[in-house]
């Protein structure tokens, strides 16, 4: 038989990398059951520090996943603890990126404020809009965007530091009259 008609032989196909997916199926299985087991046992607010009671219960979550896995691996020991710990490492881990992100924020949050000053505005960081505001300086605050009787309003849409807003919003300053003053924040349609 002449081997030249023959399909060449088919490739092996890799195995399924069992192992890195356990690797990240345990942190994030005993994160997530952290969540429904704390909002189960305790309730929807309870006093004290959220946070660490819900990586408690991640580990202990985690220490059970991590047992079963070792189970099908024949790595109890190595999976148990790895379960254990590595709700505390990816928390460890997202606290050592937002760390090690906040200089980039802040030098961008600078960057905001020179352009916006360079553009001419008067208000350029919240702290500003807010004194104005407070003080009813309607010089500083430029003239007003929206009037409903006696009422009138400025928005402020930034720049903002990144500690100041968490949403992709605006600052509404209202005064009405010059008795009050109030500051709403509002998302933006």
């Amino acid at each position: 038989m002449d081997e030249s008609l023959l399909p060449p032989p088919a490739r092996a196909e890799r195995p399924f990398p069992w192992r890195a997916s356990a690797a990240l199926f345990v942190p994030a299985a005993a994160l997530a059951a952290a969540t429904g087991l704390q909002r189960w046992l305790e309730g929807p607010a309870p006093a004290g520090d959220a946070l660490v009671r819900w990586l408690l219960y991640a580990g202990g979550a985690g220490l059970l996943l991590g047992a079963f896995t070792g189970l099908l691996r024949c790595a109890r020991l190595f999976w148990s603890a790895y379960g254990a710990a590595s709700p505390w490492l990816v928390a460890g881990l997202v606290l050592a990126g937002t760390r090690a992100a906040r200089p980039l924020r802040e030098r961008l949050a600078d960057h905001r404020e020179i352009a916006c000053r360079a553009e001419g505005r008067r208000l350029c960081t919240k702290r500003e809009f807010e004194a104005a505001c407070a003080r009813h300086d309607r010089e500083m605050l430029g003239p007003a965007q929206e009037a409903v009787g006696a009422v009138q309003r400025w928005h402020y849409r930034g720049p903002f530091r990144p500690e100041e807003l968490p949403f992709r919003g605006a600052l509404v300053c209202s005064i009405a009259g010059s008795a009050r003053a109030s500051i709403l924040a509002v998302a933006d349609p």
